[in-house]
């Protein structure tokens, strides 16, 4: 096809039909940048495709990270409200200066417990991905703001929470604990049950931790909630991909 547009071209400069050369010239141009036009478009086409699958992906991963960080909170919200039951039960038992009984030994244990796990681990894989790949990649502004906002502030706060729990535990309450109970596997029994009554100091480390835990759980329930909405946005996203 080349060479038969190169002899017709050298034919007419040959017969010197200029002006017909002029307009064949013209048109070799407008073809040249037709297919330009079309290869650019084509190319253009390419990328959205891929970048469209890369979308997909990510919004898949999205789901799946915080689909596991739901379920890691429920799981956590279980133990820290189980431990705040064990604290309201004790303090109740030292205000109406209860007799011991073995059974405490368990509650003191539960109320003496380490926590924070659950939100130490939580995933973030979904949103590194996303980081890594490029944020212009989810096209819809809206949602791409409610990602980085979920992961950089809402969970950041979840963190800064989960932080001041451990402070409170390691200031002054496993020192404590382990100068004043015998510890074993199933319970913590103290040395001097009438002492404990007596002591202010320990009746404030189990306020101080229910005020904390409570802070933390009621953030917890907090982030749940916008977690489930923001579930719902990917899932309606992805919906539309498909």
């Amino acid at each position: 096809m080349t060479k038969l547009f190169r002899k017709f071209r050298q034919n007419i400069l040959f017969e010197g039909k200029n002006g017909r050369y002029l307009k064949y010239a013209f048109g070799e141009v407008i073809l040249v940048v037709i297919g330009i036009l079309i290869a650019l478009q084509i190319n253009n086409w390419n990328e959205n495709r891929k970048n469209r699958i890369l979308e997909k992906e990510i919004l898949t991963e999205l789901i799946a990270t915080a689909k596991s960080n739901h379920e890691s909170l429920l799981k956590g919200l279980e133990s820290w409200e189980s431990t705040t039951k064990s604290l309201n039960l004790i303090m109740q038992v030292i205000d109406q200066r209860l007799p011991y009984a073995d059974s405490l030994a368990g509650y003191f244990k539960e109320a003496h417990r380490k926590r924070g796990n659950n939100l130490n681990g939580l995933n973030f894989s979904g949103y590194k991905s996303l980081e890594n790949r490029g944020y212009h990649l989810v096209r819809n502004p809206e949602l791409r703001k409610e990602i980085i906002n979920l992961f950089e502030q809402r969970l950041s706060r979840l963190s800064s929470t989960n932080n001041q729990v451990d402070i409170d535990n390691s200031s002054f309450h496993y020192e404590y604990i382990a100068k004043n109970f015998r510890l074993g596997d199933k319970g913590h029994i103290p040395h001097s049950y009438q002492s404990l009554l007596d002591d202010p100091f320990y009746y404030s480390i189990l306020k101080g931790l229910e005020t904390s835990l409570d802070r933390k759980i009621n953030r917890v329930y907090g982030f749940l909630t916008n977690n489930k909405q923001f579930l719902e946005l990917l899932e309606t996203e992805l919906s539309v991909l498909d």
